[in-house]
């Protein structure tokens, strides 16, 4: 047997045995070795003695063993995870100094596995949280990939069109340089035309003068035939081969006013043809003019359009680079993205594990607040309110878990009264400004509920259906609603 193995008890028991049987044997043998009243004095002494330890030992055992079994009972409770138990402790020696040792210890140890739960809940319905909106986020970038990628193909094709539309410009822009050319020489040419009717008309305008006087010679000759025949006769047969003569000159004289008069009348129409010919190109030279001109303008149009399209061939293959970059980018977000998913989808794993770890601590309840506790925290926000401010509530609220109106599982929120919003969540931050459209499992709009009984003046319990934050297990919730001002402060519970 080892020795090292006894309990206390026994080895008091142990010890104050083998000192009684000492002193007993010792007792006997002082009183076989004399005789008389001196034995009665030796007997009586030891029995005196044998009593003495014997209640030393009762007193020993009653101060030592029972508050090491108390202390060991608080010990090995703790030990199995029962925090739920309070002890008086009455005793000031060291025995009373261990055991409020194990109950500060204990309630040390609450506190830890209460804020770890806290914690743990808080993180595994936050990482909870973020791997949806992660996984959504993913889904739109995907979607957002596909449009990128369908956009790029797009302006490609936009490129290809314009960079075809920029070179057709230039084609075009040449031509039009080519018909300036043409048009200007048209114009030269046109001028020329003008200026060469323009002597036509003029020579036409002398030989109209000649004829003139030819038609004038002409009927000068008929008055001298004239005369000459009237002269003739007079002279009678001597004068008639000279009025032969005269006569001939006459009839040549008025054939030739006639002819004169015929090449007259065709000059005059050659005029006024020449007239209306120099007219007509005199408008076309003008009209030329104006081709040349508008020519020359649409040249300077086909030139700025060519730049445009250059341009613009320029700025659309900047876009579209711009556009591939873009997408590149927005692959790399997906994969950060599916890597936020992963890591939040691991924190939440390691969350709910850590809060597995601490599952098998009992709190009792004093683990989660009650309906008095909620009442009591959001009656100290609305002292808080009137001292404070509307402004300063909800800067502490929102402070989340740093914050004063934090206690375990219970939190605050303030909500506007007539508008049923979220100003200040001590939980979630992402609902602020959220709020009129939040519902429960079964559609109840328990935010306007709420909103409507801090309107009406009321301060009682709204209760609805929510989905627990790390199991997703739906349980009967019910917060406690009071104003403050133009807020609805409430505070939840979980019933059941």
């Amino acid at each position: 047997m080892n020795i090292d193995n006894l309990t206390l008890r026994s080895r008091l028991l142990l010890g104050f045995g083998t000192m009684l049987l000492i002193l007993g044997i010792n007792t006997a043998w002082a009183a076989a070795s004399v005789a008389g009243p001196a034995r009665l004095w030796i007997i009586g002494g030891g029995v005196g003695a044998f009593v003495v330890g014997v209640a030393s030992a009762w007193w020993l055992f009653r101060s030592l063993i029972q508050p090491l079994r108390e202390a060991l009972a608080v010990a090995q409770r703790i030990t199995s995870g029962d925090l739920t138990t309070q002890h008086e402790v009455k005793r000031r020696d060291e025995f009373g100094q261990l055991m409020l040792a194990l109950g500060g210890m204990k309630d040390q140890l609450f506190k830890v596995v209460s804020d770890v739960r806290t914690g743990t809940t808080t993180v595994a319905s936050t990482s909870s949280q973020i791997s949806r909106d992660n996984s959504a986020l993913s889904d739109r970038t995907t979607t957002q990939t596909d449009s990128l990628q369908n956009t790029a193909a797009s302006m490609e094709q936009i490129t290809i069109t314009v960079k075809q539309n920029a070179d057709n410009a230039e084609q075009a822009n040449k031509l039009v340089l080519q018909a300036s050319g043409h048009a200007v020489k048209g114009g030269e040419v046109v001028s020329k035309v003008v200026n060469t009717m323009g002597s036509i008309k003029d020579s036409s305008r002398k030989i109209s003068e000649i004829i003139g006087v030819i038609d004038g010679i002409a009927f000068q000759t008929n008055i001298l035939a004239l005369n000459a025949a009237v002269e003739a006769a007079r002279a009678g047969e001597q004068g008639r081969g000279f009025a032969v003569v005269a006569a001939e000159v006459r009839t040549l004289a008025q054939r030739s006013a006639s002819a004169a008069k015929e090449i007259k009348s065709l000059i005059s129409d050659s005029v006024e043809k020449v007239d209306a010919g120099s007219k007509l190109v005199d408008a076309a030279g003008k009209t030329m003019t104006e081709i040349v001109s508008s020519v020359k303008h649409v040249a300077e149009i086909m030139k700025e359009m060519a730049g445009a399209s250059h341009e613009q061939s320029i700025g659309i293959q900047t876009v579209n680079h711009a556009i591939t970059e873009i997408d590149g980018m927005v692959k790399q977000n997906a994969k950060l993205v599916k890597d936020a998913t992963q890591t939040a989808s691991t924190l939440n794993e390691q969350a709910v594990t850590l809060l597995k770890s601490v599952s098998g601590f009992n709190l009792g309840t004093r683990e989660h607040g009650n309906a008095d506790e909620a009442s009591a925290l959001v009656k100290q926000a609305i002292a808080f309110f009137k001292e404070h401010g509307k402004v300063a509530l909800v800067d502490e609220i929102n402070k989340l878990g740093k914050g004063r109106f934090v206690d375990r599982d219970l939190y605050l929120m303030a909500i506007g009264a007539s508008d049923a919003v979220f100003y200040a969540h001590g939980n979630n931050p992402r609902v602020l400004g959220n709020g009129p459209a939040s519902k429960d499992v079964d559609g109840k709009p328990f935010v306007k509920d709420m909103a409507e009984l801090a309107r009406s003046g009321g301060q009682s319990w709204v209760d609805y259906k929510w989905a627990h934050p790390v199991t997703n297990e739906v349980r009967l919730k019910s917060s406690y609603v009071e104003k403050a001002g133009d807020l609805a402060i409430a505070c939840g519970i979980y019933k059941s």
